[in-house]
């Protein structure tokens, strides 16, 4: 196989820090009060960051406050106060 399809198959993988910070980010905002504790919500959550920071796209110290203010706007509970 070959051409305009390879890129369909290349998936970088991700280093085991990477997805170390990535879970650190992911269990401190789904424990957050106001996050959705349901397995939609969570799941949802886990395959934003997986899709919008590929492998070595992360950076905890740049990237937390949109992370939240996404997840906020996504993920919130509405019975959150």
């Amino acid at each position: 196989m070959g051409g305009i399809y390879d890129h369909l198959f290349v998936k970088t993988a991700f280093q085991p820090e990477e997805l170390s910070d990535l879970k650190v980010l992911f269990d401190d905002i789904t424990s957050q009060p106001w996050f959705d504790s349901s397995d939609g919500a969570r799941e949802a959550f886990a395959r934003y960051l997986i899709e919008t920071f590929p492998s070595g796209a992360f950076d905890a110290r740049k990237h937390r406050s949109v992370v939240e203010a996404s997840a906020r706007m996504f993920c919130s509970s509405d019975t959150a106060a």
